[in-house]
């Protein structure tokens, strides 16, 4: 018979059950115990130091979605439990499950208002699936179990759990040793909602697909590939999507929403019917007038399929909705509408060859402008001056590396002015290769890049994360972690001395409002004192490289791929132009078919990250 087990060992042996490696925390008096019990052998869960309980929480969060397996971070009372609201927001949206431990105060106190202690729940519950403090030591065995199955159930969000530290160095009475409920929830569809869903996509004349992280989720590429084709039918990701919910490189796809209501009108104008797949973000905009309608044009009918009830119908009226496993659902829904009798093939296959042909332009246009960057790379006879790098060409030069790799890429991306050209420049073999929140609170990618990292170390990945300045100015310190274990990432941080997507942001409150600042918005430049990552990273023992010239970026990229693949972390500090000359390429050649459109203000709109 096992001998009776502390409060602390009992929460381990629910975490080691779910197969968890690592825990990501601050030290802080309260977690101690817990802490302690990492160096426990029978646990096999090491405990990840980090100097901000931001980046512990970034850090569960790469984790998790690296590994596949929920992520834990421990959290220090209240200014803990505080310091993790951005990450744990980001989590929340981006429905990543990570189990919040916050140490609590000595249950003795708690009704003094010692120092530090406050009502935790409370303070983090809003962005929880579960939060709850443990009342005495026999609650242990049930709330972690409760914990896991909440996390390993759809939606998969945080869970929060604060403990009075004294209540883990007692015994519980009961002690259920790790086991957690598993509950199988891939459920197909309701026939009912299938075939209505079936019928009027069939009925459609011009369908459109939305797709959001559930697709990504659910790993159905494939299915939405078929659908696609199809029905003829251009596929959207939702703003800001966590994962890349749609193969890149194929014909369909017309990368995110855009950010505004004007910009979403714009894409939707023409269709009659849209088809949201596993979508999580709704308004994912930043400006917006009732007078102008529903975000998604009031005419086009909508259908929803989603695991989360609470995604299907969330904002406007849905003519279909059905709640079922996204994977197992879609090929009843793909061969009913191959099926049915009002099904119009040929004008599917109209549609098709419009897409195909718009694509291929697409693809020389991407062409063009790598082979720009190869004529800037060759061009040596310049000695005399710099040749300014463009933002945009960070991307495209790290995807012309990318083709010589022996190995795929896993991408974190913080770079919010120049994202939509990471989405389509680089190649991504499965919806998690890319990573960003949907949350959009600064600060996540540089500490996600550690549990990344951790989570993938028994793959053969390179780990990329690219970073604006602004954003890595949160977490810089996330580099001593980094540093400390040595863990093989390659930080490319696009250093333009501004807040350049709070700059685009700024220019298109003044086109559309008719507002201008007071004076200039020198609030918005980094530029005075400069910032110099290279010189960040030095503190913190690691290799790095200032790149300021564009006929040096392929070679730094190239040079620090060679760092990571000998295990060490290193960072290229680019010093990037807003004003250097050249554009980003296309990447919604539909919306630049339409006429009217201003492509200049489509462009503005591509590089505008959180508000």
């Amino acid at each position: 018979m096992n001998s009776p087990k502390l409060g602390r060992d009992v929460v381990f042996d629910y975490i080691h059950e779910a197969g968890v490696e690592y825990v990501f925390g601050v030290p802080g008096t309260q977690e101690i115990p817990l802490i302690d019990a990492t160096t426990i052998p029978e646990n096999e869960v090491d405990y990840i130091p980090c100097l901000h309980e931001n980046i512990a929480m970034g850090a569960a969060m790469g984790y998790a979605r690296a590994s596949g397996r929920p992520g834990v971070a421990l959290v220090h009372v209240t200014p803990g439990a505080a310091n993790i609201i951005g990450n744990l927001f980001n989590a929340y949206t981006s429905n990543i499950p990570v189990l919040v431990l916050c140490g609590q105060q000595h249950s003795d106190l708690l009704l003094q208002e010692p120092l530090l202690g406050s009502d935790l729940v409370r303070t983090a519950g809003q962005y929880a699936k579960w939060a709850h403090e443990i009342r005495c030591a026999d609650e242990i065995p049930i709330a972690m179990q409760r914990a896991f199955k909440e996390l390993l159930t759809p939606p998969f969000r945080p869970v929060f759990i604060s403990i009075p530290w004294d209540y883990l160095l007692e015994q519980p009475n009961w002690q259920e040793h790790g086991r957690t409920t598993r509950i199988a929830h891939a459920v197909t569809g309701d026939p009912t909602g299938i075939a209505a869903a079936v019928h009027t996509l069939a009925d459609a004349k011009k369908p459109v697909l939305l797709v959001g992280d559930g697709v990504g989720e659910a790993g159905a590429w494939s299915e939405i590939e078929q659908l696609a084709n199809l029905l003829g039918a251009a596929v959207y990701s939702e703003f800001q999507a966590s994962r890349m919910n749609y193969p890149n490189d194929l014909p369909h796809w017309q990368g995110e929403l855009l950010p505004i209501q004007e910009g979403i009108h714009m894409q939707l104008e023409g269709f009659d019917t849209i088809f949201l797949i596993g979508v999580n973000s709704h308004a994912q905009i930043s400006i917006f007038h009732w007078k102008n309608g529903p975000i998604i044009p009031g005419e086009l009918i909508q259908v929803a399929l989603h695991n989360d009830s609470w995604q299907i119908g969330k904002n406007y009226f849905s003519e279909v909705g059905v709640l079922g496993d996204i994977k197992k659902t879609l090929p009843l829904i793909i061969s009913g509408i191959a099926d049915h009798e009002h099904f119009d093939r040929s004008s599917a296959e109209s549609r098709n060859n419009n897409i195909l042909r718009l694509g291929a332009q697409r693809d020389r246009s991407f062409d063009s402008e790598t082979e720009k960057l190869r004529r800037i790379d060759s061009d040596k006879r310049r000695i005399d001056s710099v040749v300014p790098i463009a933002g945009h060409q960070v991307a495209i030069a790290l995807a012309e590396v990318q083709k010589t790799l022996d190995y795929q890429l896993t991408v974190l991306n913080e770079a919010f002015s120049i994202g939509s050209v990471i989405q389509k420049a680089l190649t991504y073999d499965s919806p998690d290769a890319y990573f960003c929140t949907s949350g959009g609170s600064l600060g996540f990618s540089i500490p996600a890049s550690i549990g990344i990292s951790l989570g993938l170390k028994k793959q053969k990945r390179f780990v990329v994360n690219i970073v604006g300045d602004g954003s890595a100015l949160f977490h810089t310190n996330s580099w001593w972690t980094t540093s400390k274990f040595n863990l093989p990432v390659l930080y490319l941080v696009v250093n333009d001395s501004q807040y350049t997507s709070l700059m685009i942001g700024l220019g298109l409150i003044e086109k559309i409002y008719g507002w201008k600042p007071t004076n200039p918005p020198t609030y918005l430049s980094l530029g005075s004192p400069a910032q110099d990552f290279s010189a960040i990273a030095e503190t913190f023992g690691i290799g790095s490289e200032v790149v300021t010239d564009a006929r040096n970026l392929r070679g730094a990229i190239e040079n620090g791929f060679k760092v990571i693949a000998s295990g060490k972390p290193y960072i290229l500090d680019i010093r990037t132009d807003p004003d250097a000359p050249g554009k980003p390429p296309l990447i919604d050649v539909l919306l630049a078919e339409k006429p009217g459109v201003d492509l200049d203000f489509i462009e503005k709109l591509r590089q505008i990250g959180p508000p």
